[in-house]
């Protein structure tokens, strides 16, 4: 029954010639052929998609640090009067040693939150000698002196980073003769 067997299965199935073959090695090559085709079209779906994400990771964070950096400016917007008034103190410091002793205490702890609104990136803005800037200056008064260059800072002006809080109230020199 064996041979009867393998001689069925001869006879079933036709030997194999060389243009079967070739026809299967060319539906393989296609086949190869098309799975690479869409191999590099899924790499370059993965890759836009991986450079899509980087950027919007990059651009979530300035976001953020542009929500803190507003956060930031309107809680110091919020101090700037108590910092005027404690500069304004500071400039009456009592000639009593004991008095001037606690006076200095209240001085380090002034020095301190300034210290730590400059780490929040509070800047205040240069007037001295400084040309009248209308975005960076408010001229209050003008005064005999170098044409629209600043003479004197009746207030001072403070910024974060490119935003100005509030400008440097001036006053701003109007005499060309000097």
């Amino acid at each position: 029954m064996d041979d009867q067997t393998t001689q069925q299965d001869h006879q079933t199935t036709p030997p194999a010639t060389d243009d079967t073959n070739a026809g299967d090695l060319a539906a393989l090559q296609t086949e190869l052929e098309n799975s690479k085709a869409k191999l590099m079209e899924l790499t370059q779906i993965s890759q836009h998609a991986l450079a899509d994400l980087q950027n919007f990771k990059k651009r979530t964070q300035e976001e953020k640090a542009q929500f803190i950096s507003f956060a930031n400016a309107s809680l110091i917007t919020d101090l700037l009067p108590i910092i005027d008034n404690m500069d304004r103190a500071l400039t009456h410091l009592p000639e009593d040693k004991t008095a001037r002793e606690w006076a200095n205490g209240v001085l380090a702890i002034f020095k301190n939150l300034e210290e730590t609104l400059k780490a929040r990136g509070l800047e205040t803005i240069n007037t001295e000698s400084q040309p009248f800037n209308p975005i960076l200056h408010e001229a209050l008064m003008t005064e005999p002196g170098p044409q629209d260059q600043v003479i004197k800072q009746l207030e001072k002006g403070y910024k974060i980073a490119d935003r100005v809080l509030r400008r440097a109230k001036v006053t701003v020199g109007q005499d060309p003769a000097n």
